[in-house]
């Protein structure tokens, strides 16, 4: 018995489902439908416009007349990446160098790895770097910044305005304009490590520094500061205003000083070294004679123009001599005390001390002292409170020098070595110098008393106005000797009293 029903009995959603599941029972492929298109009709008019809406912010505006720039900027640059790796951002950019970068507006790195940044600076050297404005970093590692600045040494730094650092690992700063004369004031630092600062500076030397207004520092390791002063010596210094220090180690400062010898240093007004070595000369207007006048010295001038050989008033020679061309006096704190004298030192009979204010005199035919006594003739002086001038204050067998059988120093000739640096060169070359001789027993270690702090030993005051202790008979206007104990008594000759300063205190004069 078959389970089919006869296909005119099926409904038509019968017949598709059984079609799905018995193909026999799909019918013919009916051919496809020819294409066709609808007619379109006419366009019609256009509408009217609508309302127009806010406007929005202005957008910034666009500057593209770079120096330097390639082809005309677009919104969003014009940036040129020449090298491998390389990074160019901003307007009119180029960045040339392998793993260069360039930012900003119409800048150049042009160096392997450097860097430009800013308004038109170019960095050209490989690892520099440049930045502000038309800056330039020509060399290896250089580093600029600023405005109009130029690192040309390796490793140099520029920076301020105007300014150029072409030593290696040399720095300048500051520059610009001087604000009194409106002149364009550039530093240069052009030794190697050297150092530039202020305005119109130069540090041309090796490790030179030069800083203030218009200072020259070119001599090796040489500091020039303050106004125009020039600093040409090896190791020299000048500062003040207008100084030059030109020797080997010489220094000059004040105004208008010259330091022209090795060693020397000069300051005050005008004053010089006049060519002498190791010598120091204040105050104004002069320096020393070097036909008569020592090395190693200082001298004080006063004289009529610059440099003035007759102008010295006083010096301290090197061998221990000093002069004076007016009057010597002492301190105030002796002279406030109403007594200055001259005296020197004498040792006594007994080894005891001796106090201040009695009459002291030669025991027999020793050159040692004891108190005066009414029958003494001969006074030596007074043993003195506050000399003004002490003299034989030291043993000369203590000396370090050696003396001859009058007491004088004995000199020699001795050889100084030349002075080099570390390449060399010869800065001072050898010569020779006068010397004093040291004695061969003097040891430096072992030290020698000074005879002030022995208690035998006294000052004696020879000349001058000197305080005595008095009995209390003596009379101002009158005159006064020595009694049995060695203390001013009255008497109708001997030593002029001139004032009482105490009960049994007073001022005589002794000549």
């Amino acid at each position: 018995m078959s389970n089919k029903k006869d296909n005119n009995e099926l409904t038509s959603n019968q017949q598709l489902s059984a079609a799905a599941f018995d193909p026999n029972l799909i019918g013919p492929t009916l051919p496809p439908i020819p294409p066709f298109q609808l007619p379109t009709g006419p366009t019609g008019d256009t509408g009217p416009t609508g309302i127009t809406g806010p406007t929005g912010p202005p957008a910034p505006p666009l500057i593209c007349d770079v120096s330097g720039s390639i082809g005309e900027c677009s919104f969003e640059g014009s940036p040129v990446e020449n090298g491998n790796c390389s990074f160019a951002e901003g307007c009119g950019t180029t960045a040339n160098g392998d793993c260069s970068h360039a930012e900003g507006c119409g800048t150049e790195a042009n160096g392997n790895c450097s860097h430009a940044e800013g308004c038109c600076s170019v960095a050209n050297g490989d690892c520099s770097h440049s930045e502000g404005s038309q800056t330039l970093a020509n060399a290896i590692a250089s580093h600029s910044e600023g405005s109009g600045t130029t690192a040309s040494g390796d490793f140099s730094h520029a920076e301020g305005e105007g300014n150029t650092a072409s030593g290696r690992a040399a720095h300048v700063e500051g520059g610009g304009a001087d604000p009194l004369s409106g002149n364009f004031t550039p530093n240069l630092a052009s030794g190697a490590s050297s150092h530039a600062e202020g305005a119109g500076t130069i540090a041309s030397e090796f490790a030179s520094h030069a800083e203030g207004l218009g200072t020259i520092a070119s001599g090796l390791f040489s500091h020039a500061e303050g106004n125009n002063t020039e600093a040409s010596g090896i190791v020299s210094h000048a500062e003040g205003i207008a100084t030059t220090a030109s020797e080997f180690a010489s220094h000059a400062e004040g105004n208008l000083t010259l330091a022209d010898g090795a060693l020397s240093h000069t300051e005050g007004f005008r004053t010089c070294a006049n060519g002498l070595t190791g010598v120091h000369v204040m105050g104004q207007n002069g320096g020393p004679n070097p036909a008569v006048d020592p090395p190693y010295s200082w001298y004080l001038v006063n004289g009529a123009a610059p440099c003035d050989i007759t102008g010295v008033v006083a010096k301290i020679l090197s061998n221990g001599s000093a002069c004076f061309d007016s009057t010597v006096t002492a301190s105030s704190y002796i002279t406030s005390a109403g007594a200055c004298d001259y005296a020197e030192m004498f040792e006594t009979i007994d080894g005891q001390p001796i106090d201040v204010g009695y009459f002291v005199t030669f025991d027999g035919a020793s050159d040692k002292v004891r108190k005066a006594n009414t029958n003494d003739d001969y006074i030596v002086g007074i043993t003195s409170s506050r000399p003004g001038i002490l003299a034989d204050t030291q043993d000369p067998t203590c000396s370090k020098y050696l003396l001859d059988e009058w007491n004088r120093e004995i000199y020699e000739e001795v050889v100084v070595e030349a002075i080099k640096d570390n390449e060399g060169n010869v800065i001072m070359p050898e010569r020779i110098e006068t010397k004093k001789k040291l004695n061969p027993a003097w040891d430096p270690n072992i030290s020698c008393s000074s005879r002030l702090a022995r208690p035998e030993w006294i000052a004696v005051g020879l000349v001058g106005k000197l305080l005595v202790r008095d009995d209390g008979t003596c009379q101002v206007g009158n005159y006064c000797k020595s009694n049995d104990e060695g203390i001013a008594t009255a008497s109708t000759n001997g030593y002029r009293v001139m004032k009482r300063t105490g009960p049994n205190q007073i001022m005589i004069l002794v000549r």
